[in-house]
């Protein structure tokens, strides 16, 4: 599978973010102005209008840029290499299709006893696997909880030590930020996708002049995914979200938490934030999805595409752990 278009692999190391351009500096430094002053805009909420298909392009000249990245591995390593998934990039599903060529299994996650009780040995059982495997999303391999975090504590000592073989591991980029910042196993093999160019932009259905696919990857900050979904709320002229007036800690925790883990029902909300009443909890989720900051899929909330970058500075304000993307 030869690599082409313009999907590149590379380290995280050698990452680095595209500036905002400077209208985009100034609309939020105006609706942070918003914010503190109380001024609100009603007409700046989605109202429950139709997500964006963020995920919905041709994943195939990313699946080639992801297996012409890993050219010549595992040979007969047992490495474990981590790929971050930065939100609504798609990257995980680029993995699945990836491992699915080259016929890898995806393992399951923990169930909620294995979690709890820290049973690593148990879990791998069950897996039942020879060879290289897949874990698509590490993220649901823990809860940021008193007991939700032994489990993954205890899996990443044992991936690095080589315990069960060669993997892939795909890891949201803000789990990654909140592993590496509180307990740093020693992970070394880190890649990424590089940010989203113009090309690229191109390549996905995006039409535009150069200078306008090169603010619109910068304001998504090089993330294909947002950039797509950005592209297509103005297509259908969907209003765009941003922070209500409203917004104060309680919502940053939520957001943070839907963050940290890819999402999660309201249950697990609860138990990972355990300072918040349920009615504040349920409260603080219906001001947010009026104000088109999260969706819900049957009982899973998340982020909206569309408000990433917005809920990205609002927590940036309130000193939250961020990813590097």
């Amino acid at each position: 599978m030869a690599a082409n278009g313009h999907w590149r692999l590379i380290l995280l190391s050698d990452f680095q973010c595209p500036e905002p351009p400077a209208s985009t500096r100034l609309q939020r430094g105006w609706h942070k102005l918003q914010r503190v002053f109380g001024i609100t805009d009603e007409s700046d909420t989605n109202n429950g209008s139709t997500l964006p298909d963020y995920a919905g392009f041709n994943r195939t000249p990313a699946v080639k840029a992801l297996d012409h990245g890993l050219k010549g591995w595992p040979g007969q390593t047992r490495e474990v290499r981590f790929l971050l998934d930065p939100p609504f990039s798609a990257t995980a599903d680029i993995a699945r299709d990836w491992a699915e060529w080259r016929q890898w299994p995806c393992l399951q996650p923990p169930t909620i006893t294995q979690l709890v009780s820290a049973d690593v040995e148990a879990w791998w059982q069950s897996q039942q696997v020879r060879g290289p495997w897949l874990i698509d999303d590490i993220s649901r391999y823990f809860l940021r909880t008193a007991t939700g975090m032994r489990f993954l504590r205890c899996l990443l000592m044992q991936l690095v030590q080589g315990a069960f073989g060669t993997g892939l591991v795909v890891c949201n980029s803000w789990t990654y930020r909140f592993i590496t910042q509180g307990f740093d196993p020693g992970l070394s093999a880190v890649y990424c996708f590089a940010p989203a160019t113009p090309g690229l932009l191109r390549e996905l259905g995006i039409k535009g002049a150069e200078r306008q696919l090169t603010r619109l990857a910068a304001r998504a900050r090089g993330n294909a995914g947002v950039a797509l979904a950005l592209w297509k709320a103005e297509l259908e002229q969907q209003p765009l979200p941003h922070i209500p007036a409203s917004m104060h800690d309680n919502e940053g925790f939520v957001l943070y938490a839907l963050l940290l883990h890819g999402g999660l029902n309201e249950a697990a909300l609860q138990q990972v934030l355990p300072m918040l009443a349920p009615e504040q909890l349920a409260a603080s989720l219906l001001r947010m999805l009026a104000a088109g900051l999260v969706a819900r899929e049957q009982t899973r909330w998340q982020i909206s595409p569309v408000a990433y970058g917005e809920v990205r500075e609002f927590l940036a304000g309130r000193d939250h752990c961020l990813d590097e993307f």
